[in-house]
């Protein structure tokens, strides 16, 4: 079985940020396990600039900052697999990942950091019959059809979501040419840094409603929405809905660990876990809210673990 110093599960930017810093730490056998088949995680979708200020002391788009990390590990001569999924961690830090050139493969780490960050799941909030028309989409697939497809979802959209990856979605889809008619949310308000990724766009926030009801005869062509404080309905004309379904940790692969857990997210003190040696970071320990600066929470926990395996090596 091979084994590793350090092994890092996800190469998005608290990945490869984590790799960074634990190599310039003095860590020398470093892998990263990708699920996708590129480096940079979600870093490539962001393609507006307000990124990596906290590794370049100035701000890029997300796929700059993921190529200028991507050529530092690589520059550091730190180790990765693309299209590797893992399967399971156990306590002892065995890790079991399959991949389409290796199969299944078993590996030994004496560190782990989770930064596999998270995922859309459903969560049971969305209570319309998605099923029977084209033109519904989650705010996952909609971004990924613009960014990396070059397609818009629709040119007359509905968004209906609470969270900061629905502001970003928005201001993403205007900014391609669609026209947002109204981002339908059940908070009250968002806050000032949070309207600041739209503000400009000219997109209409409808509070304290929801979406209840959808019509189309293929394609959704209108959507109904409530007001959850009057009760009061209107009807909009759309051609696309884009809806999000929640956004939780990708963590499905630690539960031979028998890990602490607080909710969806892994229980932890100041980034470590409680099993030894197992580390959490970026969108992974905290969610959607840090979204646009998990490299730096990467970073700092990339430190940690190269101090961790330092106190190993000394009491050895």
């Amino acid at each position: 079985m091979n084994k590793y110093d350090l092994v890092i599960i996800g190469a998005g930017a608290s990945g490869l940020s984590a790799g960074i810093s634990a190599l310039k730490s003095g860590i020398k056998d470093v892998l990263i396990l990708e699920k996708d088949d590129v480096l940079g995680g979600n870093l490539n979708l962001f393609i507006d600039n307000g990124f990596g200020e906290y590794y370049l002391n100035k701000t890029v788009t997300g796929p700059e900052l993921g190529s200028i990390l991507i050529r530092d590990y690589k520059a550091l001569e730190g180790k990765y697999k693309l299209n590797t999924r893992v399967l399971e961690i156990n306590r002892d830090k065995v890790i079991t990942y399959v991949n389409p050139e290796e199969g299944i493969q078993e590996i030994e780490a004496k560190a782990i950091i989770l930064a596999a960050g998270c995922r859309e799941k459903y969560t049971g909030n969305i209570l319309i019959p998605i099923h029977k028309f084209t033109g519904i989409f989650t705010t996952g697939s909609a971004h990924r059809l613009v960014n990396y497809n070059g397609y818009l979802p629709g040119k007359e959209i509905i968004i209906s979501g609470n969270d900061l990856w629905t502001l970003i979605v928005a201001r993403r889809l205007v900014i391609e040419g669609a026209n947002v008619k109204g981002i339908v949310t059940e908070r009250k308000c968002f806050n000032r840094d949070e309207l600041d990724i739209i503000n400009g766009f000219n997109i209409p926030i409808i509070y304290q409603s929801e979406v209840i009801d959808i019509e189309g005869i293929e394609r959704i062509n209108l959507a109904r929405i409530k007001n959850v404080y009057n009760e009061e309905i209107t009807s909009i004309d759309c051609d696309s809905l884009i809806l999000s379904v929640g956004y939780l940790p990708d963590s499905d692969f630690i539960k031979k660990m028998s890990i602490m857990m607080d909710g969806s997210y892994i229980k932890n003190k100041n980034n470590l876990t409680s099993v030894e040696g197992i580390f959490v970071c970026g969108t992974m320990e905290k969610g959607i809210d840090v979204l646009l600066n998990s490299g730096e929470n990467g970073l700092k926990v990339g430190k940690q673990a190269a101090e961790y395996l330092e106190e190993l090596r000394l009491n050895s």
